[in-house]
């Protein structure tokens, strides 16, 4: 098998519907879907069997965090070449056949471009750089090849969040770049209230905490986000600083 195609969810039925259906339409049986759900109480797991004729399907079942899931899909894949996506996501016709089109290059991160109704939808990732290099694209819409995880080790699996830019920094270290593929699409559907979002960002505060506590790095502001949305953005950043400051790793 060429490509595994790695999804961790819990409870997020109606976005993984969406995901899945996608998948069908643009993927087939032309790469493996390897889903771990953490055991979802709202038919999330239940829904995946409806799927077992339109994709090939490995399914397991695992308590923890989103690291410790996207390992036990790593353990389950059988591709030369991994590609990660989070649940609340679809992909776009041809995406594919683009993303093929990269597969000689070790790392690729495609464009993400957010959806829904929610004012916040063109907030941009708070920037941090290693070496120079941005190491904030996230596990989604992200490829990797076997032989780079079988290098440099899976996710951290004591990071709550940040694991993806955990695992980046490492690749960046054995001397690997992220190749950025702008014409490799998907979109994502964001938090679609205020309270999901800080939440989001104080724990997203937690793993940068770690980041900073294993690496000695900062993160930086984002203005552009400051100047479309300062009371939002201000509100997210100040929920990162509290999580930063006084949240724990095991939160």
């Amino acid at each position: 098998m060429e490509v595994s195609i790695l999804i961790t969810v819990k409870n997020d039925r109606t976005n993984m519907i969406r995901l899945l259906n996608s998948l069908s339409n643009e993927v087939g049986k032309n790469a493996e879907v390897v889903i771990v759900d953490a055991f979802s109480t709202d038919g999330t797991y239940e829904i995946l069997k409806n799927y077992e004729d339109k994709l090939i399907l490995k399914v397991d079942r695992v308590r923890g965090n989103r690291a410790i899931g996207r390992n036990r899909c790593i353990e389950l894949a059988t591709g030369e070449n991994f590609i990660f996506l989070d649940s609340d996501t679809e992909v776009t016709p041809g995406w594919f056949e683009e993303f093929k089109k990269h597969f000689e290059k070790p790392i690729v991160a495609g464009r993400i471009i957010q959806k829904g109704n929610v004012k916040w939808n063109d907030l941009g990732r708070v920037p941090m750089l290693f070496q120079g290099k941005d190491v904030t694209f996230p596990s989604n819409n992200l490829k990797y090849s076997k032989a780079v995880i079988d290098e440099i080790g899976k996710f951290d699996v004591r990071m709550h969040t940040a694991e993806d830019i955990d695992l980046n920094i490492r690749a960046i270290m054995k001397g690997y770049d992220i190749f950025y593929a702008e014409d490799v699409v998907i979109y994502h559907y964001p938090r679609e209230n205020l309270k999901s979002l800080l939440k989001q960002a104080y724990s997203d505060g937690i793993g940068r905490k770690y980041i900073n506590k294993k690496y000695k790095l900062k993160s930086k502001f984002n203005v552009n986000n400051l100047k479309a949305h300062p009371i939002i953005e201000f509100l997210r950043l100040s929920a990162g600083i509290v999580g930063y400051l006084l949240g724990d790793f095991h939160d």
